[in-house]
């Protein structure tokens, strides 16, 4: 195992709040420069910063100890699957409030001050917001408002604007690793069911990188498990959705496949 930085020492500094933010990444060279600067660079200083990577084979590694002296903590072996990875994240992480950061996405420069600053005013147990979403090459698209009423229907709060009480993870647990994809959604339908305290923000706190497995065929089939478990009644709304994602993914391949003879 590789692993670096400075320890997680930190503590809250002139009664500012610690928080956390966690990177989860494997082999995620391409864009994880721009991913740790928007955490470094914020506005709100008092962060604890933590990089879990899978055992990357491109230049990741090479990426991170650009930054090592600025990074508490880091560390760099095989794991199984991302809710893993962001398992052993929290487990380390000595913040008040955890973000998690995925190595395609990029948060705002003031995103976590905003959240302190409802802090002072709320104390929720989960923060969350509005969500950019970016094209493969860093393109703004269209950007999304979460709907809590919806949540039963689909993943309605989106996992990377959120933030997190460490004592809910300590209380409704963490991530459940049987499912390698939708386990966020999984972890929030928990934290619903549990009564714990959402906050809403009215400002983009992410952007997100479109490309992942967020959104894909795989996914609405674990939202079905996920729906079933909980027993949300939408069930059969996800189904029709992973139909039609297959048949949209099968006329693409028959068109592409045309085209190449």
């Amino acid at each position: 195992m590789l692993k670096g930085g400075i320890g997680l020492h930190k503590k809250s500094e002139s009664g500012l709040p610690l928080v956390s933010i966690i990177t989860v990444v494997f082999n995620g060279a391409k864009h994880i420069d721009q991913t740790i600067n928007s955490v470094l660079t914020q506005s709100y200083k008092n962060i604890e910063y933590i990089i879990i990577d899978g055992g990357s084979t491109d230049n990741t590694i090479e990426v991170i100890k650009q930054y090592e002296s600025k990074i508490d903590y880091w560390q760099s072996e095989r794991d199984n699957g991302i809710y893993f990875a962001m398992n052993k994240g929290i487990s380390l992480a000595k913040g008040e409030l955890i973000g998690i950061l995925n190595a395609d996405d990029y948060y705002l420069p003031d995103t976590i001050a905003k959240i302190i600053e409802a802090d002072k005013l709320n104390h929720a147990d989960i923060y969350y917001g509005d969500m950019q979403y970016i094209s493969e090459g860093g393109e703004l698209l269209s950007a999304a408002k979460p709907d809590i009423s919806k949540m039963n229907e689909m993943p309605a709060i989106f996992h990377p604007t959120c933030f997190v009480r460490k004592s809910v993870y300590d209380k409704a647990g963490m991530f459940d690793t049987q499912y390698k994809i939708s386990s966020d959604y999984d972890f929030l339908l928990r934290c619903l069911k549990q009564n714990f305290s959402f906050h809403y923000i009215p400002d983009v706190l992410t952007c997100f990188r479109l490309g992942g497995m967020s959104g894909s065929c795989a996914s609405n089939i674990e939202g079905y498990k996920i729906m079933k478990v909980h027993q949300t009644g939408h069930h059969r709304e996800v189904i029709i959705r992973g139909i039609k994602c297959y048949v949209k993914t099968f006329i693409k391949k028959v068109i592409n496949l045309g085209r190449t003879k």
